[in-house]
């Protein structure tokens, strides 16, 4: 399985975990409802990376 479908299964529970923890803090604990939304942009940035990479190694054979 290549590593941009695992990360995106993967992706699609953490970000509904990372959701409704966020959601469900933000009354009561508003750094704990931070951090769960920091946890989730950090895994969206390197998922965006990663993808991004993957698709400029694509993409280059068919400039050579």
């Amino acid at each position: 399985m290549s590593v941009v479908k695992t990360m995106s299964i993967v992706g699609m529970g953490f970000f509904s975990l990372c959701l409704i923890l966020t959601v469900a803090f933000a009354e009561t604990d508003l750094e704990a409802a931070a951090g769960w939304g920091m946890f989730a942009a950090m895994y969206g940035i390197g998922y965006s990376i990663t993808v991004y990479i993957k698709t400029k190694g694509i993409q280059e054979p068919a400039n050579k």
